[in-house]
């Protein structure tokens, strides 16, 4: 079962974030989704305007959506929020526009204080892992994101919402 993370940055002043703000022209409008207690799942349907080569999702937009997800993660989990501080990415294939909808699933490997080590990767329709990242993420004090960003917590949605 999966179940829908609500945006919590909905209605707020200045939020028009690339990754996930819906009303951004040129975002990625991406969604997340909790499968379980440790692993979080997003989803993206590639568009021409997101290509290197042509039919190939440019590798800089892939880097968004694994970092995008890494967020999401602390903002579900850890109920605040962080900044990325490293985030070593490879690339295993090319991710093709006709290999959509897109996948990213991040996973938690540990914590080291107030980091938070993630591996997230995005797989194609075919369940094939096309790029991924360990990425290291400072996590922030609830208090902090509270009063700086307004952050007021991640809630999920009742019923079962499962991605495409």
């Amino acid at each position: 079962m999966y179940r829908r993370v609500k945006n919590p940055w909905l209605g707020k002043e200045g939020y028009n974030c690339i990754g996930c703000a819906p009303h951004n022209p040129f975002g990625l409008h991406m969604h997340f989704y909790v499968a379980d207690e440790n692993v979080l799942w997003g989803e993206w349907n590639p568009s021409v305007n997101y290509e290197s080569w042509p039919g190939v999702v440019h590798g800089g937009v892939q880097a968004m959506m694994l970092d995008e997800a890494a967020e999401w993660w602390i903002n579900a989990f850890r109920q605040t929020a962080g900044i990325t501080t490293k985030m070593e990415v490879k690339f295993h294939k090319p991710v093709l526009m006709a290999d959509g909808p897109l996948r990213v699933k991040a996973t938690h490997l540990k914590d080291m204080r107030r980091y938070v080590f993630l591996l997230v990767e995005l797989l194609n329709s075919k369940d094939e892992v096309c790029s991924s990242a360990e990425v290291v993420y400072l996590q922030y004090p609830r208090e902090l994101v509270e009063r700086e960003y307004g952050f007021t917590g991640c809630e999920l949605e009742d019923e079962d919402t499962s991605p495409a």
